[in-house]
């Protein structure tokens, strides 16, 4: 019986798996045919995917659609810096791990920061000014910078 209430569960979350499953399907798919790409990769596609899928269900329990406009909160600027430098932290260091080098790490966070303004930019159509991605940017790079001084990394 609790099977059954998972599944019934599950298929209210119809948008989340179809986004789980296709991100293990394209991943397993390049992986086979792309050598270059090896599971470090393949398992960040699958979490791109799932983080989609999130997105796509939370819009839709709201009655929005992926790119209808919705009000911008209102945000403390020093919240947004805090969640920010420990986004660069965890992240920075993932990422510095995962290309074996703190400085391609750095880069890669930069990056990560200019695709998320680049698909706020044209999915959700918000405005990111210059102003609050620089704002970001530096709030990432204060954190992972301060995660290298730390002992964190030998």
């Amino acid at each position: 019986m609790d099977e059954l209430l998972s599944i019934i569960v599950a298929l209210f979350h119809w948008r989340l798996l179809l986004c789980l499953i296709g991100s293990i399907a394209l991943a397993g798919t390049l992986s086979r045919f792309i050598p270059a790409l090896t599971s470090e990769y393949c398992i960040l596609l699958v979490i791109f995917g799932t983080a989609f899928g999130i997105y796509w269900q939370a819009r839709a329990e709201a009655g929005l659609g992926i790119t209808q406009k919705v009000e911008e909160p209102k945000k403390s600027r020093l919240g947004s810096f805090v969640v920010l430098a420990l986004m660069g932290v965890v992240c920075g260091w993932f990422l510095a791990e995962l290309f074996s080098s703190k400085l391609a790490g750095a880069f890669a966070l930069v990056l990560s920061a200019a695709v998320v303004a680049l698909f706020l930019r044209c999915v959700p159509k918000w405005l990111i000014t210059l102003r609050s991605f620089a704002f970001a940017i530096a709030a990432l790079l204060s954190g992972y910078f301060v995660a290298m001084v730390l002992p964190l990394w030998d």
